[in-house]
Formats: structure tokens, sequence, C-alpha cells
């Protein structure tokens, strides 16, 4: 089927590049990022880009971009550069480069391989070592001639469990000598388990780590371990330090006074929930923890931690990004003499917002003991239409917060040049008196005397996601305060921005288990879907109709992943009350999402049972299922999935399809649409599958509204 779309957006969307993976220098100088196309033509390709914390518009290539360059960091010493690239082979396993600097500029053509014998396999995460001698990395061993033949002669079943043992594949922890140029890998650790995530002591001379029993997004949700080793020995046993219930978001960070951070739930054992940050007591034999500290997570949510003072801070520190509301702070928490806790907020939005996890911060003291400290971030602002780009901040002494930022490059200028959309924050309160939050964007040039307007309900994913704007003021119910706006971190299932330039009113609720708001209204996705979350985003739709924003007549709903399983479970709860959907990598049944998705735990969570847990006659899982519900639907739905989809399994969407096509009214049978694209997991990766996505949602809502 040709697609009749005249609109600009979708190809220049699928165009967009992302900027990522943000690094700055040990002296605060400098400024090293990623710079990706958001969908690839033919294979994955990247860029590393630098530039210079307190020169304006100083960001350059540092690569040529032919390659897939990522991950890069700065080796202590600053003089280099070391990154993960498969330069060596395009499209294949990634090894580790270095990249010589002098003066910010590269003194040589090429950057060379770290390893003179890499082997075949994927390095999968490296650390440097805070004294500069080692780097320690994660990959598989190398495959055996056995293992080879095997696959070779189609011998090759995938066994799990059993007496046999599992044909998994686990990372085994290796460390490399900048001084030997030599490789060992750490024998004391057990061989029957996977890496999951590690880093160095402060002294350069353990390795905390944390293992699972699987690669698998599953076994993030079982108990993880949680040991050091000792680096003199390769064969020197591993130390047991504890446990988690599951695994904590992103790496442990180990500071010099003696404690680990980490980023879990509030409650750990919650997979649903808002996060926090533990801090634990780590013995000087490093043999043991105590004392657990607890930070955030009850009315906000700390949603990523950097270790901020590298060498040269006696007790260390870290910087933590801060959710509240629609707000993002960065705070700075670190221990003093006598370990006494200092915390401040380095940085806050004000007109502007963070791109998911694209910032850093640091600590640096200069030949004089001046401390000063350094923020830099991908930033972009609705309010005064920037895209994204990187920005630095710089304060001396402690305690003070950034003020004024200096922008360091000029990527997306598509962006700054398209029309203005007017967005805001928007509040109401629901039927139990829960006061939420959510988002307006309005078509441009928009003003009140067009009256109601078709109206899509675009829902975010998750749950624990949040739509924002940046820092923008959230006001009484019976007042505005109009944002100029633009969807300047744009992706293929981000429909926000894009369809109201194309002339509809966009409303997007922050429903009860998303993020911002702490433990208990994130923790309310637990009571399963339909619970808070649809009744949240219906109360949105009734409070738009009822300020006569929204014609009542012409409403659609949308959404990707949780947005995608709310919309199902919204349209075939409602039947006609939305003209249009798109379910875009949405469950149909939780009961086969238990079964099959990636993260079993999870499902059963939203899902409120998994099928082994029932008798033959139970039947308790049917009041969450859209499948169960599509007798009646006249609403006109488009499903969109990845084939290779792991974490929603693409049955979930046929299985939709044939029971809209079998069960729902005359015009829910006519109007109903699948649509599987090849090679496509759950975030899609490829060019022409992202312009088909955005141009068949447009389409799909022209038709049916």
């Amino acid at each position: 089927m040709t697609i009749s779309v005249q609109s600009p957006w979708p190809v220049q969307i699928a165009s967009s590049q992302k900027l990522r993976d943000v690094r700055i220098s040990p002296d605060g100088s400098m400024v090293l990022y990623q710079v990706q196309p958001f969908y690839k033509s033919d294979r994955f390709v990247s860029e590393l880009w630098l530039a210079f914390t307190d020169v304006p518009q100083s960001a350059r290539p540092l690569t040529n971009g032919l390659f897939y360059d990522r991950a890069g960091v700065f080796h202590p010493n600053g003089k280099q550069v070391v990154f993960l690239s498969d330069r060596h082979s395009p499209g294949r396993a990634a090894h580790i480069y270095v990249l010589g600097l002098t003066g910010g500029a590269a003194v040589q053509s090429e950057p060379a391989p770290l390893l003179s014998s890499p082997g075949t396999k994927a390095v999968l995460a490296f650390e440097i070592s805070p004294d500069s001698r080692f780097l320690a990395f994660s990959s598989d061993d190398e495959t055996s001639p056995e293992e080879i033949r095997k696959v070779e002669e189609k011998d090759d079943a995938r066994v799990f469990g059993g007496r046999d043992g599992t044909t998994q594949r686990f990372a085994r922890l290796r460390v490399y000598s900048f001084e030997k140029g030599t490789v060992s890998t750490l024998g004391g650790i057990r061989k029957d388990r996977h890496i999951e995530s590690f880093t160095w002591s402060p002294d350069s001379k353990r390795i905390l780590y944390r293992l699972r029993d699987g690669r698998g997004s599953e076994f993030t949700e079982r108990e993880v371990i949680l040991e050091s080793v000792s680096i003199k020995n390769t064969d020197d046993p591993s130390c047991a330090l504890g446990s988690y219930p599951r695994s904590p978001s992103g790496q442990n960070i180990w500071i010099p006074s003696g404690r680990i951070i980490s980023l879990q739930s509030y409650e750990p054992r919650n997979p649903l929930d808002a996060r926090a940050l533990f801090v634990q007591h780590i013995d000087e034999a490093a043999s043991s923890l105590n004392g657990t500290e607890r930070m955030y997570g009850l009315s906000e949510d700390a949603v990523r931690v950097v270790n901020i003072a590298g060498t040269c801070h006696r007790h260390g520190g870290v910087a933590v990004e801060v959710c509240s509301g629609v707000e993002t702070s960065i705070d700075v928490i670190s221990y003093e003499k006598n370990h006494n806790l200092m915390r401040f907020t380095l940085f806050r939005t004000h007109q502007e917002a963070i791109w998911f996890g694209a910032w850093d911060a640091r600590r640096v003291v200069d030949e004089d003991g001046n401390i000063s400290y350094i923020f830099a971030a991908v930033l972009s602002s609705g309010v005064t239409h920037r895209p994204p780009n990187v920005y630095t901040g710089r304060v001396t002494g402690k305690g003070r917060e950034v003020t004024e930022t200096l922008q360091l490059s000029s990527h997306l200028q598509w962006l700054a040049d398209a029309p203005v959309v007017a967005t805001e924050v928007f509040q109401w309160t629901t039927r139990d008196g829960t006061v939420l939050s959510g988002v307006v964007r309005y078509p441009p040039g928009y003003d009140a005397s067009q009256g109601r307007l078709p109206t899509v309900l675009c829902i975010h994913g998750g749950p624990y996601r949040r739509d924002i704007l940046g820092d923008v003021p959230v006001h009484a119910l019976d007042q505005r305060a109009k944002r100029r706006s633009i969807d300047y971190m744009p992706y293929f299932c981000n429909w926000r921005e894009f369809l109201a330039l194309e002339g509809y009113l966009v409303i997007s609720p922050n429903y009860r288990g998303s993020q911002g708001r702490g433990h208990d209204f994130a923790h309310a996705a637990s009571q399963g879907i339909g619970a808070y979350d649809w009744p949240d985003c219906e109360s949105m739709v009734d409070e738009v109709i009822r300020r006569g924003l929204a014609d009542p007549a012409r409403l659609g709903v949308a959404g990707w992943s949780h947005g995608g399983s709310l919309t199902a479970w919204g349209v075939t709860k409602t039947k006609d009350r939305f003209k249009a959907a798109i379910v875009g990598a949405g469950a149909s049944n939780w009961e086969g999402m238990v079964m099959e998705s990636g993260s079993p735990e999870l499902e059963t969570e939203i899902g409120q049972s998994a099928p082994w847990g029932c008798d033959g006659l139970e039947r308790s899982t049917r009041k969450t299922s859209p499948i169960h519900c599509v007798a009646g639907v006249a609403t006109a739905v488009l499903i969109l999935h990845g084939e290779r989809d792991e974490r929603v399994p693409v049955g979930q969407a046929i299985g939709l399809y044939r029971g809209l096509k079998r069960r729902a009214s005359e015009r829910g049978k006519q109007s109903a649409q699948l649509v599987i694209y090849p090679r496509e997991p759950h975030g899609f990766v490829e060019r022409k599958h992202a312009e088909d996505v955005l141009m068949r949602v447009l389409s799909h809502l022209d038709t049916w509204l």
C-alpha cells in the first residue's frame, strides 16, 4: 500500500541525530560526546565530538563518522580518549581503541586498537582504574573449535537449565595493564554467572562487580550477587559482599570515604517503584557492607548517578539526576571532613530539558587549590526554541548553583527552523481527588476562536516515564501559561509535537505509575493495568473537553510500549469513544506477556497474575487483558509492531488484530490494520521503518478522525 502523506516531518525526524554519552575531562577543560543517527540505513555508525568547556561553539568531530565509535571516555591523564569501535570490521564486534590528544586535537590520523590480539568477541563494557594503570573490561570467552564445529554442522541446540547445564554464554571480567600491554582474566570469579556490571575501588586494587543468573533482561528481576576481587593475583578468590533482590539501575560507584552507592527501587523488591539513592558502608578490608542510607525516592526520584570527584577528593562524591514533578535538577552529594554529608543543587532546569542521561559533572581542583564544579549536558528548550545541543556551566566553590550555561555545539538546526507549537503544562483533579499534571500541545497559530479541535491522547510508555517540557511552571486550573515548544528530541514513536504540527490538539498525561512524584505515585502501577493509569488518562480527556478545547466527536488515542498497552486497554473498554487508535508495540494478553516477554516478573506485576499461579478454573487475569474485550470495538485501530520484539513479542499484535477482525463492530473490523516491521526490536533502528511508522500514524488519524 502506498501512503499519501505530504508532511515533511517523517523524513526529517527519521534522518535526525541524537547526542549522548557526555563526558568531562579530568581537568574540566574539555567535553567529549557522541553524535549518532537515530536510525541506520545499512549499519550503525556514530562519531565522537570534542569541545572546550569555556569556548562557545567549539565542538568539532574527533572521528570521521564512518564507523560505530561510541562509549568514549577520557584517560585519567587527559591526554587520550578511549572508546569502543567496529572500525577493524564494520558492523561486527566492538573492540577498544585509543586516540591521543594534544591541546584538544588528535595527534594521530587514525585511532589505534588497545589490544594487540583483541579476538573476535565484543567488548561489552570497560572502565579505566583511578590510578590510570589498568583497564577492566568484560567480554565473552572465545568460541572453542568444538563450538565452531557444532555451529557449522547445525548441532546448535540452545539449552536452559537441567542437569546438562546451560548453553548460555556469560561475560568474563578481564584486566589490561597499560604498562605491560597484557590482558589477564580474573579467574577467582565464579563462571556460572554473568558479569552484569563492575567498577574500580578508589585505590585501584580491587574491582567491585555484580553477577546474575543470565544475560537476558529476565534475569534483572532475580537476585543479583555483589562481590569484589583483588587484581593482584588473577586467581585470588572473590569476596562475597551481599546481594540485591533485583538489578540496581546502572553500575555501582565506590567512593574513597568507604561507601558503595547504587540506584534501586525505593522498596528494592518492587519492580514498579520510584528510584532512590542507596549508600552502604564497606569496611577497610573490603569484605563486608553495613549501614544503609536511603536518599530521595519518597516524593521525588533519583534516576542517574555519576562519580563527580575522580581522584581529586579525599572522601569522594557523586552527582545525582533528580526528577521532581516536571522539574529536573542535578544534586551534588559529597562527604567532607569527619565524614559530614554535604548536599547542594548544582544545576536545575528552568526553560530547558535534559536529554535522557546525556550529562556529566565533575569536581576540579586547580594548582592553587581552588575548587570548582563543572556541569555539561545535552539541553533543549521549547521556551527559547532551541534544539538539543551541548551546554556547560561552571561554579567556583561549594554549594553554588549554575545560573548561566555556554552553548558548545550547533546540531539539529532544522528543529530550530520548524514552526512553533504552543504548549502548556496542564493540571487537573481526578474523580478520587488526585491532582495530576500533563502536557497540552496546540497546532501552530492556534487561538481560542478556532473552537474545539480534533484531539489525540498520546500516552507515554514505561510506565515509569514522564512527559515534560523542561521546567515550566504548573499553574492553577483556570490559568494557562503557554510556552513555545517543538519536539526537540524526536524519534519514531514520539508523535506529540509531530501531530500538533499537523493540526491536532495533543494531550499527554502523567498518570499514576509515572516518574517524578516519588514512591506512592510510582508504586500505584503495581495495582495493575487499568486500576489507576487508564482512568487517569481518560480523566484528562474529560477535562480538555470540559474546558472547550477538544472535540468529543473527534478523539484519537495512541502510544508505544506501555502506552500502546494502555491504548489497547482503553479502546476495548470504551468501544467507540475514540474514533482512531494507534497501538504501538503494545500488550493485548497479559498471560502471554508473562509467558513470553523478556521481563516476566514485571509483566506479572502489571497484569496482576502469572498463569502458573492459577488453578484450571481461575480466570483472574481476564479483567486485565484487552484481547478478552474486543467484542463490539468500533474504533479504527492501527497496530504497529517489530518482528523481533523481545520486550513485547509480536504475537501480542497478531492476537489483537485477529480478535478485532473477528469480534469488533463492522467499522472496527473493516478499519483494523496490522503492520509488522521485519528485523525490528522493541525500539526501531532502521530509517525507512521509522519514516513508515510516522507516515502511517498521520495517514491513519487523518483518515479516521
